[in-house]
């Protein structure tokens, strides 16, 4: 009952941000259609998902938006009068054409707005004051992060906290919708950096060097079946003329960050390179309280108070060449570094007692543990634009190496200080990746009304995990633990092929099918032991969606796709991390993939920069769903792994808006409410109940190039397989100053500024036990950024077409 008052609170929170953002949007006005296509000057093929802007004669944004796959576009103005048309896209120049709208005039077709590949665009102030936060896209909801005046001197997680439809939680983990279960790319590539530890790898980069972020929801065939919430693509900043760059320095209580970026254009080669070096400050501590039953009786009770402070620094380096020999054909180059050390170093008192509560055993616990790290992601791309207008080839390939430490050395003390055992272990890993991809496009007809895409993909993985488990029981010295000791050897092959077809309708109807085939090869084998299993599964993933544009400003869209989840290394190896001896978490070979079926039915409403809202009902069903689960023994001691448990399914919607008021105020906030079932027929759990999440932007700007913004998000209590997790929020306030000669931006941002921690409290049940622990986590702080922008504005050629090995799940940090 509680769960569903909270439901409605929600819902009449949702009406009271569609209340404010919504205002008189409604009102009848005269309208115009200014229509036109927009190709490239040297091929004479469609430039799709081109910006087009109504400026009026103050040069304010009346009416903007994009050109479809063919090139064509419309606009919708509600007002008589002259206007300026912009058209600009990545690596083209600015085209700018008055035209005049007369009364009575309904419809002004502008024919072919062409575009012609020059270094010479808007300067970057200009582009960000005519952008929304967030637009919508075909397939994808995209926030543009460069507009947001707050992301300076933050790291991609707060980037994503922004975003529609995501959440992020303390430690940086992501989910959308509910699930975790997801893929998130840069620049389109895969990146072994994100799969190694996706909340590690957001820490490592750096907010000022991210363009936008593209939410996709239900992913279309051509992309890796991997991610059963779906996908996230982090578009980074290109190099955009002859010399440009930009030196970011950060420095707050939590942590200080250093970012050089520069690119240059010569001819036909285009070469960019960023870095990053961060010092990144953690601090948090638990309480868990945890009851152990036997027939429903309490037997023994655990307490636990766990202490972390610790600094990880860390850096990465990207460096990308593009070379254009000609107009039809791109040879692109990428090379992507990372090395870190992330201590997970903690101080454990530890207390049992009996069910009367009596003592049994106190001791204290210090345990020294970090994940050190060093890889890369070497990649090589070839475009081909083949004679007729949006015909394309492309070849990619990647190599991706790497290794790793994640070692741990516990002691435990006696109240009396003196040491009665010692655990550590060495935990090696090395990783080498291939990957070969394919992609043709085929155009049915010239006006590009019908269009067939298809692809082949190979995914080659060797995974050499060696870990030796020592253990002491002073006075003697170390042994190995044979038992917990071994080299294992894993293989993981992906072979994958798509074919899709997409088709413009009459009357603004789009739609596109797709099936995509995945066969999976995977091996284990334990050197020691000489045990070894293997899998082999075949999967056939289905996508499908239809999009309606009733007219220029509303839209309905309906798709379905489906989408699998593979267990990986870290899921299956059997490597106990017993750095806390009463809660354990091993890997589980017997794995198999979960599978989820989902459908949307999304509704957009755009009223250019005034307003903008999307609203989506969605559904999932997933089958053999993989989950954490924790059962305890009779000593009490809990072990936590990953199991093929239950079936879960999630309904909800989910309102993203924006609203501009002035050229001073605007606002833009996201609602998700969803319901989770989760049901366990083999071991009779049966959990659900609502949840919801959102969050709210208002920024404001001033004279003299001041400016202001305040962001808030809040989430609900949410349930998980065996619990619930408690209200979590997260605020902040930023203002920033800009000069323009040179061209410097002093930003100052509080973060949680009224509040010394974020608590939160997880609650998990079984017929075993039950738990509680409370968690706080350290994140007020002040930080001053400082950016320095040199050379030429940011517009250009882009990074070129890359990998993207979207079918590993990212591992979530805490």
């Amino acid at each position: 009952m509680r769960l569903f008052r909270k439901g409605l609170s929600a819902g009449r929170l949702l009406s009271t941000i569609m209340l404010l953002l919504g205002g008189n949007f409604l009102t009848a006005q005269e309208k115009f259609t200014i229509s036109g296509r927009v190709t490239d000057s040297a091929t004479s093929r469609p430039v799709a998902y081109a910006t087009i802007v109504a400026l009026d004669e103050k040069s304010e944004t009346r009416a903007s938006g994009f050109s479809n796959e063919n090139g064509r576009f419309e606009l919708t103005i509600s007002e008589a009068g002259s206007y300026t048309i912009e058209v600009s896209f990545v690596g083209y120049g600015l085209l700018s054409r008055r035209v005049a709208l007369l009364p009575g005039q309904t419809e002004l077709a502008l024919g072919d707005m062409i575009l012609k590949t020059s270094s010479e665009t808007l300067s970057e102030v200009t582009v960000v004051s005519r952008k929304r936060i967030i637009e919508v896209r075909p397939g994808m909801i995209v926030y543009n992060a460069e507009n947001d005046l707050s992301n300076k001197g933050g790291t991609a997680v707060d980037v994503l906290r922004k975003a529609p439809v995501l959440n992020v939680d303390a430690q940086g983990n992501v989910s959308m919708r509910g699930s975790s279960n997801l893929k998130i790319l840069v620049n389109g590539k895969y990146s072994g950096q994100m799969a190694r530890s996706a909340a590690d790898a957001l820490n490592m980069m750096p907010a000022e060097i991210i363009r936008s972020v593209e939410v996709i929801t239900t992913p279309s065939a051509k992309y890796d079946a991997e991610g059963a919430a779906g996908i996230i693509n982090i578009i980074t900043k290109k190099n955009r003329k002859s010399f440009n760059g930009a030196m970011e320095l950060t420095g707050s209580n939590l942590q200080q960050m250093l970012n050089p970026r520069v690119g240059f254009t010569a001819g036909k080669w285009d070469i960019s390179f960023h870095g990053h070096i961060h010092r990144y400050r953690r601090k948090e501590s638990t309480l868990l309280d945890r009851e152990h039953f036997q027939n429903n009786i309490v037997t023994d009770r655990l307490r636990q108070e766990s202490k972390k402070d610790n600094t990880a620094p860390h850096g990465s380096a990207d460096i990308a060449i593009v070379f254009t020999p000609d107009t039809l054909t791109e040879v692109n180059i990428g090379i992507n570094t990372w090395i870190g050390k992330w201590p997970e170093n903690a101080g454990i008192t530890t207390t049992t007692a009996d069910e009367h509560g009596s003592v049994k055993e106190s001791y204290r616990q210090k345990v020294d543990s970090r994940d050190q790290y060093l890889g890369s992601d070497i990649n090589i791309g070839y475009t081909r634009r083949l004679p007729r207008p949006g015909q394309e080839i492309t070849l990619l390939a990647q190599h991706s190496p790497g290794r790793s430490e994640g070692p741990y050395h516990t002691t435990l003390t006696n109240t009396g200080n003196i040491i009665f055992y010692e655990e550590r272990n060495s935990n090696k890993i090395r990783n080498k990746e291939w990957t070969f991809q394919a992609d043709y496009i085929h155009p049915l007809s010239r006006t590009g009304m019908y269009t067939i895409e298809t692809g082949a993909k190979a995914i080659l993985r060797a995974v050499n995990n060696s870990y030796n488990v020592e253990i002491k029981h002073p006075p003697a010295d170390f042994e190995t633990d044979l038992l917990r000791s071994d080299n294992f050897r894993y293989q993981q092959d992906v072979w994958a092929g798509y074919v899709m077809g997409k088709a413009n309708f009459k009357n603004n109807w789009y739609a596109e099918a797709g099936v995509r085939g995945e066969r999976t090869e995977i091996e284990g084998r334990f050197l020691r032991t000489g045990d070894v299993f293997r899998n082999r599964f075949n999967n056939l993933v289905p996508t499908a969606t239809v999009s309606k544009k009733i007219n220029d400003e509303h839209t309905l869209t309906a798709s379905y796709t489906q989408r699998l989840t593979r267990p990986y290394i870290w899921d299956l190896n059997p490597n106990a991390n017993a750095s806390d001896p009463k809660n354990i978490s091993t890997g589980n070979p017997e794995l198999q993939p979960e599978i989820a079926h989902q459908a949307e039915l999304a509704y957009g409403l755009n009223k250019g920069s005034a307003f903008f809202v999307n609203t989506s009902l969605y559904w999932k069903q997933t089958d053999n769903a993989i989950l954490d689960f924790t059962v305890t023994d009779a000593q009490g001691v809990s072990v936590t792994s990953k199991q093929n448990l239950a079936a879960n399914r999630s309904t909800g919607l989910n309102v993203s808006a924006s609203r501009t008021f002035s050229s001073a105020f605007s606002t833009n906030g996201n609602v998700n409410i969803n319901y989770l079932d989760y049901q366990s027929e083999a071991l009779q759990i049966f959990n659900d109940g609502w949840a919801a999440d959102m969050d709210l932007n208002l920024t404001f700007n001033f004279k003299k190039n001041y400016s202001a913004q305040a962001f808030g998000s809040y989430n609900t209590r949410s349930v998980v397989l065996q619990g619930v997790e408690s209200n979590y929020y997260y605020y902040g306030f930023s203002g920033k100053k800009e000069f323009k000669q040179p061209k410097l931006t002093f930003t100052l941002f509080l973060q949680n500024p009224f509040s010394a921690y974020n608590p939160r409290v997880t609650t998990t049940r079984s017929p075993q036990f039950h738990s509680v622990m409370q968690s706080r986590y350290y994140m007020r702080a002040v930080q001053l950024t400082i950016n320095w922008e040199f050379g030429s504005s940011f517009n250009g050629k882009g990074k070129g077409k890359r990998i993207s090995n979207d079918d590993v799940v990212e591992q979530g940090r805490g």
